[in-house]
């Protein structure tokens, strides 16, 4: 697993800071706050907002708004006295904004690499290795009631076996989550269930219910095949941002393998580390 962590702060609609600006303006240039010549922008709490615990960021910003900005203000303030108290000067202070400025100046550096890794071109070409690469397969679409008990089961085949309509058991008698849905399962290839309810789906012809209970860890499965086809490539459109997530996932791993070649990293055991510590 890759060492990287990237945190790129999402765009956001910006909320109107005001109801008579009608045309969105640069967050940057948006005044929320002035202290004499000091100013706070809209996107000063834009990002104060980001930093938030993810909880408090549930509620709305225009309800944050108020205590974010008296934060900024009191912040600024703040800042402006520990100046004056040359605090820093302090060494310690030194140090630790050395090392937010490096946190600062990798994570903008990692986020103008993977923009540049995910152009339109370096998508495309992806998708295209994709197409080229792509084998067909069946595909198969098929419907299920799951009960806890082999009896239950039985009967259930039983039941459909004296004309009763397999979606309205499944309605009422499954215990999966497909059941609201007529225990319909959608489209699913090789791989994507588990062994025992794929080999009696595949046995299966068009239309046909399997004639015992299929026993998985789930229960007992009543299965139902409703089609079968031949597998397509899936539209760009619709694996873009797989592809995105995909090209992001590689190029970190090979930018992590790059940077260290030739580099010589010693790693502490974490007892040991600790054990000093704690001295």
């Amino acid at each position: 697993m890759s060492c990287f962590k990237t945190f790129l702060i999402p765009f956001k609609l910006i909320v109107m800071l005001s109801t008579s600006i009608a045309i969105a303006e640069d967050p940057n240039k948006i005044i929320a706050a002035k202290v004499n010549e000091y100013i706070i922008t809209a996107q000063d709490v834009l990002d104060a907002f980001e930093r938030l615990p993810s909880k408090i960021k549930e509620r709305p910003l225009p309800e944050l708004y108020p205590s974010i900005v008296n934060e900024l203000i009191n912040q600024h303030l703040i800042t402006k006295q520990a100046y004056k108290e040359k605090i820093d000067q302090n060494k310690i202070i030194i140090d630790q904004v050395k090392k937010n400025k490096d946190q600062i100046i990798a994570r903008y550096w990692i986020k103008n690499f993977l923009i540049n890794q995910t152009k339109r071109e370096n998508i495309e070409i992806f998708y295209n290795n994709y197409l080229k690469s792509f084998k067909k397969s069946k595909e198969f679409n098929a419907s299920h009631i799951l009960v806890k008990k082999e009896k239950e089961a039985l009967e259930i085949i039983k039941q459909l076996k004296n004309k009763a309509k397999f979606s309205e058991l499944a309605k009422t008698k499954s215990i999966g989550p497909s059941a609201k849905n007529e225990g319909q399962l959608g489209w699913f290839s090789s791989g994507q269930m588990v062994k025992e309810f794929e080999k009696a789906t595949f046995a299966l012809k068009k239309g046909a219910i399997t004639k015992a209970p299929v026993k998985t860890k789930f229960g007992f499965h009543i299965i139902l095949l409703n089609d079968v086809r031949d597998s397509k490539p899936k539209k760009l459109s619709d694996i873009q941002q797989n592809i995105i997530d995909r090209i992001k996932k590689n190029s970190l791993s090979n930018l992590e393998k790059e940077i260290r070649k030739n580099k010589k990293i010693v790693i502490n055991d974490f007892k040991d580390v600790a054990k000093k510590v704690n001295n």
